[in-house]
């Protein structure tokens, strides 16, 4: 696909920003570029891959096609038992590190719909607050039994068989950047949510401070699965030309950021990543501290972006 003019602003004030970007992570072939509009500063890959073309950048062993990641699970447990507010002692000792927390919406009996669903390690938490639950992953190898039972099926966003009107939430947690037709799925969402729904979803944030510090090495470029980078501004622009009401924009940092754009970098400078520690449950453990400061002076690397229909 070819960029002729910004998808977001329609500007043609476009340059490029970094040139000879590759995939670090599963060194799948290809040579990429970063291309920026200096109007409302959306970054792109170029060149930009169809869903089609972008498959074989989703191998078998990508992580999201894992059994669920330990530390991961916990973190998503604590993060809905600190929203589902059953223990106000236990909530005033997590509060402190609520900045860190992914925002979970716990309604029973509400149908939620979540678009790059991965494994559905998430809707497995919802569910278990009693919620209905659906998943759609385009790229997950097969469905299993416990992937049935969540309702995932596997299907693209335009053949997906979901009625008007049909979810109290649909979130998209770090899938936006994935998906080259952006303004197709904030449509489609559109229209599958109920009046009154909320649509959830985080991306990167191209304001971010590591995004300043590791420049292309930044672990949020994903080349080249990531297909657009957003800043608060231009994703707000994305949502209102779709019909969605913003509500709140949170920015908050992960520890993986930090994590990634070092392994990033090691990969840059020696050609692999040698190091073992680098992207492992114990180092996001230690560099918690960092992101925990990260976000609380709204210097992260991520948006969580709340609006409404």
């Amino acid at each position: 696909m070819k960029i002729k003019k910004c998808p977001c602003c329609n500007g043609k004030n476009l340059n490029v920003l970094y040139t000879n970007m590759y995939d670090k992570d599963y060194s799948k072939e290809g040579n990429f570029s970063i291309i920026k509009c200096f109007d409302c500063k959306l970054e792109m890959t170029y060149p930009l891959l169809s869903e089609e073309k972008l498959k074989k950048y989703y191998p078998e062993n990508y992580y999201s096609f894992y059994d669920y990641n330990k530390l991961a699970m916990i973190y998503h447990k604590i993060s809905a038992y600190y929203y589902s507010r059953k223990n106000p002692i236990i909530n005033f000792f997590l509060y402190p590190f609520s900045p860190l927390f992914y925002t979970y919406y716990l309604d029973e009996g509400k149908n939620i719909l979540e678009i790059g669903c991965g494994n559905g390690m998430k809707l497995k938490i919802y569910k278990k607050y009693g919620m209905k639950t659906f998943g759609l992953e385009p790229y997950l190898p097969k469905i299993e039994e416990k992937e049935q039972k969540l309702g995932i099926i596997k299907s693209t966003i335009k053949n997906a068989p979901y009625n008007e009107e049909m979810f109290d939430y649909i979130i998209l947690k770090e899938v936006l950047e994935h998906i080259p037709n952006q303004e197709e799925v904030l449509e489609k969402s559109y229209k599958w949510l109920k009046k009154g729904g909320k649509l959830i979803l985080t991306v990167p944030n191209t304001d971010g401070l590591w995004k300043k510090v590791f420049k292309k090495n930044w672990y949020g470029y994903d080349i080249p699965r990531h297909s657009f980078l957003h800043n608060p501004k231009n994703i707000s622009c994305f949502l209102e030309k779709s019909g969605f009401k913003i509500d709140k924009i949170r920015i908050y940092e992960m520890p993986y950021m930090l994590d990634g754009s070092l392994k990033y970098y090691m990969a840059d400078k020696r050609g692999k990543n040698e190091n073992s520690l680098i992207f492992s449950n114990l180092m996001k453990v230690v560099i918690a501290p960092i992101s925990l400061i990260l976000s609380i002076f709204k210097l992260g690397s991520m948006m969580e972006v709340h609006c409404s229909k």
